[in-house]
């Protein structure tokens, strides 16, 4: 395999899809939201991207079996004959931050084949690590056109998250999550990245229902939460258990991580 690869399983017909991106980052956040959104709407996988620039290893699946690091394009059909169509792209892992070139290939591959549906819209989705957080994570906005942001803001006034639009400059959105915008913006597409603030180094499924409650209402469509709820609730009893294994530490005098170690994001 020299290049990434699309394999189609089936071809459907839709109608004005918005391709929707959720893959493994911080916090895991776009793949979490990504799957919850695939099962809670009984979508259809219908292509399987392979690529080079994927980690050089396989899966060990059930009962033994292996098979190679994929992404998966998945479909729903919108019951309303207004509404459009989603493609929806979940999968294993990104391209490997080192390496740039497979980024852009990868994104490119990506491209290529939603437009061939006629995708004109994109929405990312994915994690913004912060230090600390203060309440219900909140989401980090950013789209491709200045003049789409009062269209988003009119969508998400009754969101149940706080949205964030950042009027300085600055900061990045690294992988998929912001290649597909600036990528697909040069092909005449357009759309939103939604970032849901988390602390990064474990799976953050409060952060992916604050993001995919923002999906929701930019989409028009009712989503079921109970179960990333279910595991909100038991992330927040590992992450207490974390805090009350460090108070011990502290009271029996362990050394705790450098500050140098600290810098470089460890535990």
């Amino acid at each position: 395999m020299k290049e990434t690869v699309v394999y189609m399983l089936e071809r459907p017909r839709l109608r004005d899809p918005v391709f929707i991106e959720g893959l493994p980052g911080i916090g895991l956040v776009g793949k979490l939201a990504a799957d919850h959104l695939i099962q809670e709407l009984n979508a259809v996988k219908f292509a399987e991207l392979y690529s080079p620039h994927f980690m050089h290893q396989v899966l060990i699946k059930k009962n033994s079996v292996v098979g190679l690091m994929k992404n998966e394009f998945y479909y729903w059909k919108n019951p309303d004959k207004n509404g459009r169509d989603l493609i929806i792209i979940t999968g294993d892992q990104q391209v490997a931050p080192t390496d740039s070139p497979g980024h852009y290939e990868v994104v490119g591959k990506m491209l290529d084949f939603v437009q061939e549906f006629g995708v004109r819209e994109i929405i990312t989705m994915g994690g913004y690590q912060v230090p600390e957080l203060q309440g219900e994570p909140k989401v980090l906005a950013a789209v491709t056109h200045e003049d789409l942001i009062e269209q988003y803001k009119a969508k998400l006034e009754d969101c149940s998250v706080e949205i964030v639009w950042r009027e300085d400059e600055g900061g990045a959105i690294v992988g998929a999550a912001g290649l597909l915008l600036g990528m697909g913006k040069l092909r005449s597409m357009y759309g939103i990245s939604l970032l849901g603030e988390s602390l990064g180094y474990i799976v953050d499924p409060k952060a992916a229902k604050a993001v995919l409650s923002a999906v929701a209402k930019i989409l028009g469509v009712e989503i079921d939460m109970k179960a990333l709820d279910e595991r909100a609730k038991e992330t927040e009893e590992v992450l207490q258990k974390v805090q009350e294994m460090q108070r011990a530490m502290l009271e029996q005098g362990m050394p705790q991580t450098t500050q140098e170690e600290e810098d470089r994001g460890y535990l």
